[in-house]
């Protein structure tokens, strides 16, 4: 399990090598889709940090936090991590941990964050499932680990079903 930082991190950071930063909505759609993903293919949570059911889609409000003085803007700089020079670093990933992070990124590379928060806002999605206007849900892992597999079912079983 990874700090929601730290996923964020590998996000913000691999949209600046790509030369396509990502804003504040898609690093929280990425990071969200990398939990759903992670549950679904391993069993096991990524982040170790709640999703919360906001008005434009699941937050981690620790990453909001974090790059919210992007506002809508793409995040163009490299973030710091703490802990960089420490041998005991928390930013050592699994390779499970690297595969969802760079699967997802696959995934989402080329979509916007409106197309992304489209997504997580789908009938029936743990989003749709928790969000009640004006309160701060958090998203359950239950929930989302659930919809991921029952997504990622459909999507490999293609039209066998």
């Amino acid at each position: 399990m990874v700090s929601a930082e730290i996923l964020a991190k590998e996000f913000v950071n691999m949209g600046i090598a790509a030369g396509d930063p990502v804003t504040q909505m898609k690093l929280q759609k990425m990071v969200y889709f990398a939990q759903g993903l992670h549950l679904a293919l391993h069993q096991e949570i990524l982040c170790d940090e709640p999703f919360f059911a906001w008005k434009f889609g699941p937050v981690i409000p620790s990453i909001y936090q974090l790059y919210k003085k992007w506002g809508s803007s793409p995040i163009i700089e490299k973030p710091v991590s703490p802990d960089s020079g420490n041998p005991n670093n928390p930013d050592v990933l699994t390779s499970a941990e690297r595969e969802t992070i760079d699967y997802t990124w696959e995934i989402t590379k080329n979509l916007d964050g409106i197309t992304l928060s489209n997504w997580s806002h789908a009938a029936n999605s743990p989003w749709a499932q928790a969000y009640a206007k004006g309160e701060n849900t958090v998203i359950s892992n239950s929930i989302i680990k659930e919809y991921f597999e029952q997504n990622l079912i459909k999507q490999s079983a293609g039209t066998e079903s």
